[in-house]
């Protein structure tokens, strides 16, 4: 029937006629009102660790919800970068991205088990007692704990300050179950004293009875806190660079955030603040417009400025050691700005309070080799079970750092491929040698010997500390080439580029490629310039696949395969969990070069 008919009502013809404008805004709010759903959905099924136990997991549903709400997440950008960009955006974006944190909140951890290991520490420090002397397992050994048949050591006969431990460890039955439910309980705690600030203060503010997901729930709240202050910060990195506020959903609205932060409690979230807060302190020092650079040479508020981003990034790397990759870019742009002899005395600043914040942490002597501690199977899921006998001497407060950093090896790529043609494996069986080990034993076996008369490092950790050696030398003049680049522009754009470029290189090359390491460059993504990149927020949950494989595949190789759920996840799932994203960055860098080649032949 045609519009308009002489024979149809003036108000059907009004309403047949009627074209439904539905706003960006309106659009996002549906879009926001999906994602909530989904998250909703989530905290309904999502299990814990150590609550429903792995084998009743829904863990794949789990993950195809995150997944789903990832697409949403990329819908909702592009919906948003469609949108005015005024405050009323930002309202529309950032009330979803509290609400959302909200949601995930009370819920417990899936797939993780950090957050017990920060809920004892904030009691030990709130207690006046280092965490760095004890481990879990000790206290758990003295007579009267959890495993006293292994350890006959009295109250009496310990140091005062383990005494007070145990007292702790005995106070309540909740305190009892967060140090038995402690991963890797033969160590001392690793996480800076930055961090263990926000513990204590997160444990004085938690009522001393409070069940165990009252005290996540607490300490989580905390972490959010940080959280929000980041995307705030994002913000004004972006109004300052004159970029859409839009681009900010790319860090409110990321499922993976959401997940490690919010539901998981990774402490990550007060490093990335500081280091935010840090870019932020040194994006307004020395970028400014360029009609003004020599008037505003000596401003006073310049110089605090970068003062602050020194004691800043200070705080920083007091909470998570990472920000130190960004100290190359920070020297560059300051020297740019305030030239050097201001520079020396901000790198010293830095230097001073980086030592100040770190000293609780600085080895004590006691260096004796870590042979006595090997990183764990792959195939271990559950808190390990301290060993027979346990001293009860303070141990030395680096050990955690050190085995970190010679042993760690989870969900890495580049670094794998690395390591895996470098170490032997004409002793291991078939099965368990990757399939893209190439490099014939010949060529490996000198490197191998060479590395360890040079470094007297023990032949079985030759290869990790060999490619750790290669890859930290690489992202040491990545790290300084990206400066030196982003000096040359001279731009708070590409400053803020080049500092994301670090951060997102860093997390591609290290052996522990953890998911929530990628939040680290989360707030700098918008700042990105391939599209590509977008990706790997969404590809790293393929990580907690890891988990399922491992239960289901723990002592059988995966149908089609030799390999066991373990090396099945490390040789082949890794593959598609960093292979598509590889190939999508070089076919987008590709591209831009074609296109910049044609631009100069039209010019020529």
């Amino acid at each position: 029937m045609a519009a308009g008919r002489d024979d149809e009502p003036a108000v059907v013809t009004r309403l047949r006629n009627l074209r439904i404008q539905i706003t960006p805004l309106s659009k996002l709010v549906v879009l926001a009102v999906l994602s909530e759903s989904i998250y909703l959905l989530i905290a309904l099924t999502g299990q814990s660790l150590h609550v429903e136990g792995v084998g009743d997991w829904s863990l794949l549903s789990i993950l195809g919800l995150f997944t789903g709400a990832f697409f949403v997440h990329l819908w909702a950008l592009k919906v948003a970068l469609a949108a005015p960009q005024n405050r009323r955006l930002l309202v529309f974006l950032g009330i979803p991205a509290l609400v959302f944190r909200l949601t995930l909140l009370c819920t417990d951890p899936i797939a993780e088990l950090d957050i017990y290991r920060y809920l004892w520490d904030g009691e030990v420090c709130s207690h006046g007692v280092s965490p760095y002397q004890y481990s879990p397992a000790q206290v758990l050994a003295v007579s009267g704990g959890a495993f006293a048949p292994t350890n006959q050591n009295s109250a009496d006969q310990i140091p005062a300050d383990l005494a007070k431990l145990v007292k702790l460890r005995d106070r309540s039955p909740e305190m009892a179950e967060i140090i038995r439910r402690i991963h890797f309980s033969e160590l001392p705690t690793i996480y800076p004293p930055t961090s263990q600030v926000v513990f204590t203060l997160a444990s004085l503010t938690t009522p001393k009875q409070a069940s165990i997901l009252h005290r996540m729930v607490v300490f989580k709240a905390w972490f959010v806190l940080f959280d929000m202050m980041t995307l705030y910060l994002v913000v004004l990195l972006l109004r300052f660079v004159g970029r859409p506020v839009a681009w900010s959903l790319v860090y409110g609205w990321c499922p993976l955030l959401i997940k490690e932060i919010a539901n998981s409690g990774h402490l990550d979230a007060v490093a990335v603040f500081f280091t935010t807060l840090a870019i932020w302190l040194t994006v307004r020092a020395c970028f400014t417009a360029a009609s003004s650079q020599a008037e505003e040479a000596n401003n006073t508020r310049s110089k605090r400025a970068i003062l602050g981003a020194a004691l800043t990034l200070g705080l920083a790397i007091g909470a998570k050691i990472y920000p130190l990759v960004l100290v190359p870019l920070f020297l560059f742009a300051s020297n740019q700005r305030f030239g050097l002899r201001r520079t020396i005395l901000i790198g010293l600043v830095l230097l001073f309070a980086t030592s100040f914040i770190m000293w609780p942490m600085v080895p004590t002597g006691k260096l004796a080799e870590l042979s006595a501690f090997r990183f764990p199977s792959t195939s271990d899921e559950l808190p390990p079970l301290p060993p027979p006998h346990i001293g009860t001497e303070a141990g030395d407060p680096s050990k955690s750092l050190r085995a970190f950093l010679s042993e760690w090896e989870m969900n890495d790529f580049l670094f794998l491929l690395w390591m895996e043609n470098i170490r032997p494996t004409h002793e291991l069986p078939a099965s368990d040698v990757a399939w893209f080990s190439i490099v014939p034993e010949q060529w490996r076996k000198p490197v191998r010997e060479i590395t360890g008369r040079m470094t007297g490092v023990e032949p079985s950790r030759t290869p990790f500390f060999f490619s750790r050696a290669v890859t930290s030398s690489g992202l040491l003049l990545l790290a300084i080439g990206l400066a030196w680049r982003a000096n040359r522009r001279g731009t708070a754009d590409a400053f803020l580029e080049a500092a994301f470029l670090t951060m997102a290189w860093f997390w591609l090359i290290l052996p522990t490629g953890n998911p929530w390491y990628w939040t680290w460059a989360l707030p700098l993504l918008p700042f990105a310039r391939s599209k590509a990149w977008l990706a790997l927020s969404g590809l790293t949950l393929i990580y907690y696949v890891r988990f399922w494989l491992t239960f289901h595949y723990l002592d059988t190789p995966v149908p089609g395969f030799t390999y066991k759920g373990p090396l099945f996840f490390d040789y082949v799932v890794t593959w598609l969990e960093f292979g598509p994203w590889f190939v999508a960055l070089g076919f987008a860098q590709l591209t831009s070069i074609a296109g910049k080649l044609r631009r100069l032949a039209k010019l020529g």
